[in-house]
């Protein structure tokens, strides 16, 4: 086993020093990456672009302090669940929220604590980054459970492809030749894997953006004063995945030609031009 994960504080240890030193207002929001208003409106929009309704039921994995569930409690009819293994930002998206019938539960596995096919969205927004592949795998089989048919599960992930989370994983080569204290684990993934792991589960894939394209609108009902409309970049690249509906096919049933590593290399290509049309696309698109 490796000796780096020595070198690791628990997520609970990094919250608890962030809560000892700042506001309880500031150390919510670093707990979960910063900009808590800013995320929290991207993440709705993006759920608003994919079929959110004021009746859907979410579950958002990994909640952290709520800045997602803060801004869907404007949906009187909406059902929410949000899980995380810190107490602590639990409590304080419960109060912050204000939303009596918001479920906010404590979770010390991998698990998804909603019936089978009860789910119209399953999210996570800065999980898959900071878990082992497996448990990200186990997690996306959890959401297959969960969903109902049709239903979506996105999550953000972090790729090498994207040259502005490089960065990041030069922080982690410096974490290793350091050897010193880290706040969290920082794992990227290849989209060829998740097309994959989709097949094997039994999703449908219904696409991929890069963390860096401005493929998020947020429109009049999203925006805030502090995040007026417009198109924005999450950061984070985002994969969609839909749990296919009866009688649909999924990834997994490609005819045999399309397996193989001949459809990895195809596939791989397509992402590659996938890239290159989008950035080209903003390097026509005026500045917002």
């Amino acid at each position: 086993m490796s000796s780096q994960f020595r070198y690791l504080l628990t997520y609970e240890q990094m919250v608890s020093g962030l809560l000892n030193s700042l506001p309880e207002d500031e150390a919510a929001a670093r707990a979960v990456g910063g900009d808590y208003e800013r995320f929290g409106v991207l993440e709705h929009a993006l759920l608003r672009g994919n079929g959110l309704a004021p009746d859907s039921c979410v579950v958002d994995a990994g909640c952290g302090s709520g800045r997602l569930a803060t801004q869907l409690a404007r949906y009187p009819g909406l059902r929410y669940i949000g899980t995380d293994v810190v107490p602590a930002l639990l409590d304080y998206a419960r109060r912050k929220v204000g939303r009596a019938d918001f479920r906010f539960e404590p979770v010390d596995r991998i698990i998804l604590p909603v019936p089978d096919g009860e789910a119209d969205f399953v999210v996570f927004f800065s999980v898959f980054t900071h878990l082992l592949a497996e448990e990200s795998y186990v997690y996306l089989a959890e959401s297959l459970r969960a969903l109902r048919p049709g239903g979506k599960v996105i999550f953000s992930f972090l790729e090498f492809a994207v040259a502005q989370t490089w960065p990041v994983f030069e922080g982690n080569v410096e974490w290793v030749r350091s050897r010193s204290m880290a706040g969290h684990l920082n794992v990227f993934l290849h989209r060829a894997d998740l097309r994959l792991w989709a097949r094997r589960l039994g999703f449908s894939v219904v696409g991929f953006h890069d963390g860096d394209a401005r493929f998020i609108t947020v429109d009049e009902e999203a925006a805030t004063a502090a995040m007026p409309m417009g198109n924005y970049a999450l950061g984070q690249s985002v994969c969609v995945l839909q749990k296919p509906l009866p009688g649909e096919s999924t990834a997994e049933e490609a005819p045999p030609r399309q397996r193989g590593r001949a459809a990895m290399e195809t596939q791989r290509a397509r992402d590659r031009a996938e890239r290159q049309a989008a950035r080209a696309a903003r390097r026509r698109k005026p500045a917002e």
